[in-house]
């Protein structure tokens, strides 16, 4: 048994096993801490009850005093004087005999120059009347709030302890009253630089020497009884390694870095060396499993997104050509003279549902080539405003139809790199959609202008298209650039919308590097569009914006 104990390998733990603060110093610091703590609440519990016990002594005898002095002067003589005016009279005389006679008992501790009388002569302001510090006679006083009960309602008052840049002071009021009762003036006596009080701060100061001769003398006691619990926590520790491949279920949560924190990892360490290996082989292989399928799904959505686009762009195709067709004759037969009107009427339907069918397709396929990268613009410098010109041109009957009427306007010349007839189609776009939903009878504004930053780079050119229309909601704000979009406002002709169109200008927008957005104060109120596109400098050279049949 003994060989077999003299070849037993003591295993070198591969976890972390530092100790960064051993349990001594947190133990001393704790102990110390609380000592510490206790000491200075218990000081500052006795300068609190003996701040307490000698003001409100403080406050008894200035009340006092203040009520002496108060009964001591004729209140119908008082209130005959009047500031330095009335220095030297018999009323002023009488009064300053009383202010002497009450300071002649020097054991009361009061001095001449803390003993004041008081008369309101405004809202906030009050005038010494009579005082044994002549020179201040006649100068002002601004209220204190404590003041406002004895000059308003007759009734003693006194301070807290406050400080201003004379020194510390308490202080006290009590009316002044004339024959009939009224208020007529106020006696104030103050208590300055409180030795009483410097005397409990003494003793605090006292308190807090104490404590911390008891802060050293616990961490001493702190050092002793840590190193009592520390050297049988490390033997554990090691023990707890030793028997590392047993097999038990358990963790203990560690938060220190101390000894007890050295068991605690030992603990967890020989817990993982028997689950860590299986866990880590389950959750790879759920991992692998969960990966496998994901990339199958997504696979599946790649080509069911692929199939769609490519119906969708042969459905939209094959369509555009019969339709093309059957506009041609409608326009045909609406172009030929001395036709039935019936005739007109049904040619002129015809051509209008076609038309509309020629949008929504050209939409679709629209959407389906930006969706599959296939859209490429050919960009040259334009100057925006001239697509937007013509755009409005070519909306204005329409607009007239309905009695509205599209005012444009230009602020600066805006350069941008577009393509002409993508652009033409988003301005397209948001200007029927404004002659769409406004009433008749209103002006549907178009503008364009440039934003140039502060930096002087070219900066930004804007188009503002503003309607009278019913407005958009918050709901129809983050639904209104999606696909087949419905929101709440309804056409004000009875004209049809596939939810496309905005949708295509978004995408439009984004393949040039801009941005486009609306805004609304709600219901009711109409919305302003915004087109920001990236500008050019002035100097480029402009191409030539073609007619409405290239867009």
């Amino acid at each position: 048994m003994k060989n077999s104990r003299a070849n037993t390998r003591t295993r070198t733990p591969d976890f972390d096993a530092s100790i960064k603060s051993r349990l001594v110093t947190r133990i001393a610091f704790l102990l110390s801490g609380l000592t510490f703590l206790i000491i200075l609440l218990f000081g500052l519990y006795n300068y609190n009850k003996h701040v307490d016990l000698i003001l409100e002594n403080l406050q008894n005898q200035l009340q006092l005093a203040a009520n002496t002095i108060a009964i001591s002067i004729d209140g119908n003589k008082y209130e005959t004087l009047s500031g330095r005016e009335s220095m030297g009279t018999p009323e002023y005389e009488e009064i300053m005999g009383a202010l002497r006679d009450f300071m002649v008992n020097e054991y009361l501790g009061f001095e001449e120059n803390n003993v004041y009388t008081f008369r309101r002569i405004s809202e906030d302001s009050l005038q010494f009347t009579a005082m044994l510090q002549e020179q201040y006679v006649g100068d002002t006083y601004a209220i204190r709030a404590e003041m406002l009960p004895t000059l308003e309602h007759g009734i003693p008052s006194y301070t807290g302890i406050y400080e201003d840049k004379v020194g510390q002071w308490v202080s006290a009021y009590a009316p002044i009253r004339n024959s009939e009762g009224a208020v007529v003036g106020l006696v104030e006596v103050d208590f300055k630089d409180n030795v009483y009080l410097m005397a409990v701060r003494e003793e605090l100061t006292s308190l807090i020497l104490f404590s911390a001769f008891g802060v050293l003398l616990s961490l001493l006691l702190a050092v002793f009884l840590s190193r009592q619990i520390s050297k049988p926590v490390v033997q554990i520790s090691k023990a707890v390694v030793e028997f590392s491949d047993g097999n038990f279920d358990l963790a203990v949560p560690v938060s220190t870095r101390d000894e007890i924190g050295q068991l605690g990892r030992a603990f967890n360490y020989m817990v993982s060396e028997i689950k860590e290996k299986e866990f880590i082989r389950n959750k790879n292989k759920e991992l692998t499993e969960a990966y496998r399928q994901l990339d199958m799904l997504n696979q599946s959505l790649t080509e069911a997104n692929r199939l769609k686009s490519e119906f969708l762009s042969i459905a939209a195709h094959d369509l555009k050509n019969p339709l093309q067709v059957i506009m041609g004759f409608s326009e045909m037969i609406l172009d030929t003279p001395e036709q039935n009107p019936k005739v007109y009427r049904n040619a002129d339907k015809i051509a209008t549902g076609t038309r509309r069918m020629l949008r929504i397709i050209g939409q679709l396929l629209d959407t389906t080539m930006m969706e599959s990268g296939k859209l490429a613009l050919q960009r040259e410098p334009v100057a925006l405003a001239d697509i937007v010109r013509k755009v409005v041109q070519n909306n204005r009957p329409r607009a007239k139809s309905k009695f509205q009427r599209l005012v444009f306007s230009e602020k600066d010349e805006c350069l941008v790199s577009c393509d002409p007839e993508r652009m033409y189609q988003v301005v397209d776009n948001l200007i029927s959609n404004a002659i769409k939903f406004s009433p008749p009878e209103k002006n549907i504004i178009v503008r364009t202008y440039c934003h140039t930053t502060p930096a002087g780079v070219n900066g930004k050119a804007i188009l503002e298209i503003q309607d009278h229309g019913p407005g958009l909601t918050e709901e129809d704000k983050e639904q209104l650039f999606g696909k087949f979009a419905r929101l709440s406002a309804v056409p004000t002709g009875g004209e049809s919308s596939t939810g496309l169109g905005l949708s295509v200008v978004k995408q439009l927008i984004e393949l040039h590097d801009g941005k486009v957005w609306a805004e609304s104060d709600g219901p009711g109120t109409g919305a302003t569009f915004f087109v920001q596109l990236n500008r050019l400098p002035s100097d480029r050279p402009v191409g030539t914006v073609m007619g409405k049949s290239n867009f």
